[in-house]
């Protein structure tokens, strides 16, 4: 089973629990997980929070609580990478009280040295990047979670691409509901092999969340899955012998490294693209 390895990258919060009971039942954060045909209530609960992993697009940290009482930390990634840890999760660090004020209560603020009357600045919307989705299009999601759950694939990506589609048409195409929802056909299409897709997908994601300042480390992870999938295009992987595709690298060399600089990643991934481009004429001649 494939493991997450660099542990400390991984944020402090949320840190999910997952509880297990006699009955073979399971929640997850006090809701109940639908069992799959064939499903244990294990399986259910780490596949609903595989879920919840994707919409943030890294993996995440969960408690799960076992019938005996006994309760087992864990790291479990999108991509099904499920890895126990030694010791309890980290608590994450106290937020600093907020500054008083020091002038005297109902002191009336003093207008600018023009005498221009004071007039507040607009409030800048608040964007909740993790909300869930709105109660009318819960079922739609349903529908995506129910056909990956039964393993049916393709079918859930098709329910994810109507899904993105009615949400683009409610809010537009850079709001969180509708980002989110093309990270997860970015997942989807990259466990089905559609590699090109995928990575097309991820580098798309990763921009419109860098244009509406969403939080940074989410951006950065949903960058480097695209990064990920234009490497296994340029590069022959034993692992992955089906998605090398030097042709369509070359294509997307460029928009890549575009995506890449634009959001800022870490610039050994931006040097190691570049040698690897170079090494692209050659490769998808031969």
């Amino acid at each position: 089973m494939p493991v997450v390895t660099d542990l400390d990258a991984v944020p402090l919060t949320p840190v999910y629990t997952i509880v297990i009971t006699e009955d073979d039942q399971a929640s997850v954060d006090g809701q109940s997980v639908e069992k799959l045909h064939g499903q244990d209530a294990r399986e259910a609960a780490l596949a609903d929070v595989r879920e919840r992993a994707a919409r943030r697009g890294h993996p995440v940290r969960v408690n799960a609580k076992e019938p005996d009482g006994s309760v087992w930390p864990l790291i479990v990634d999108y991509d099904g990478a499920v890895t126990p840890l030694e010791a309890p999760h980290p608590a994450p660090p106290a937020q600093a009280p907020a500054p008083v004020s020091s002038a005297p209560v109902g002191e009336p603020s003093l207008p600018p040295p023009t005498g221009e009357p004071v007039i507040p600045a607009p409030a800048a919307p608040v964007v909740d990047w993790m909300a869930p989705l709105p109660e009318e299009f819960r079922e739609m999601f349903e529908q995506v979670k129910g056909a990956d759950g039964a393993g049916q694939l393709a079918a859930a990506a098709v329910a994810a691409q109507d899904l993105e589609d009615a949400l683009d048409d409610a809010f537009g195409p850079v709001h969180p509901y509708t980002v989110n929802v093309l990270a997860v056909r970015a997942y989807l299409n990259l466990r089905m092999g559609h590699w090109a897709m995928a990575m097309a997908l991820y580098l798309q994601a990763a921009e419109r969340r860098h244009q509406q300042q969403a939080p940074r480390e989410e951006t950065l992870r949903l960058a480097r899955q695209g990064h990920f999938c234009w490497k296994h295009l340029a590069k022959p992987s034993p692992k992955y012998p089906g998605a090398y595709d030097p042709a369509t690298a070359i294509q997307w060399t460029a928009e890549v490294l575009r995506v890449l600089r634009t959001v800022g990643v870490e610039e050994v991934i931006v040097v190691t693209t570049e040698k690897w481009a170079a090494e692209l004429p050659s490769a998808a001649a031969s």
